[in-house]
């Protein structure tokens, strides 16, 4: 009897040792757990960095000088057509229910309320909602001037197509060098800086159209643009080619 207990001891023994060794060790997906916490954790860090940066912030007030060209307008010269005045509440402030507008006044106030208009929201199509403009390839309507229609439209003997022209610096802008233009997804374009302008046209593609009439206007609202009519970057090494004998402005000593 001694014996038989004594076996059935052993067997129960080896029995638990092979549950044992058949066990897995929980460390490891444990780790790979960890890894992927980790993983997550350093994307939305480095997101919410990049949102961070990103501008227009919402601490940031920017303005743009824009402009509707129509180049079938004027006996077939081209010309401007009124601004956009949106909707105003009874104290007189515009519709605009995420801060990109405009007072009436040529230009584009973009200091978003909310993140859905700041970094890279912060879009044209935010405009032309508070404006309740709708623009596409057919053409431009709003309430100021109606429908101006790109279908069939021709100037100078070429077909007009809609497009955005844009300059990265209002104040430095020439006419016939823009940074940019548009020829579709309209909506989609971004407001980058401080200090732009936007010319939508109805023109030819790559015609030269004008300047908004507003840019004159943009040191009154961001007198912080002046900064960058300032000196260029880097420092102004002296000219060592000016002949030396090239008369200049006397001093007089008084003494």
């Amino acid at each position: 009897m001694a014996r038989a207990s004594g076996s059935r001891k052993v067997a129960r023994a080896a029995s638990m040792g092979g549950v044992g060794q058949r066990r897995r060790p929980i460390g490891f997906p444990a780790v790979v757990v960890l890894i992927i916490l980790i993983g997550i954790g350093v994307v939305a860090y480095a997101r919410f960095l990049r949102e961070a940066e990103a501008r227009p912030g919402l601490s940031d007030h920017w303005h743009s000088a824009y402009g509707v060209w129509d180049c079938t307008a004027g006996d077939g010269e081209g010309a401007f057509q009124a601004i956009f005045q949106g909707r105003q509440n009874s104290q007189g402030y515009p519709y605009d229910p995420e801060g990109i507008h405009s007072h009436s006044d040529g230009l584009i106030h973009i200091h978003p309320f909310t993140a859905n208009a700041a970094g890279e929201d912060a879009i044209m199509a935010k405009f032309f909602e508070s404006m309740f403009v709708t623009m596409d390839v057919n053409g431009i309507t709003a309430s100021e001037f109606g429908v101006i229609s790109a279908v069939g439209a021709e100037c100078d003997g070429q077909p007009a197509v809609m497009q955005i022209v844009r300059w990265s610096s209002a104040l430095t802008a020439v006419a016939a060098e823009p940074d940019e233009r548009i020829y579709e997804d309209f909506g989609d374009v971004r407001f980058k800086r401080d200090g732009e302008a936007f010319t939508i046209a109805l023109a030819p593609r790559d015609a030269e159209v004008p300047l908004p009439l507003a840019v004159g206007d943009l040191l009154g609202v961001s007198p912080s643009l002046v900064a960058n009519l300032s000196q260029p970057e880097g420092p102004v090494d002296f000219d060592e080619s000016i002949d030396e004998n090239v008369p200049g402005v006397r001093v007089e000593d008084d003494g």
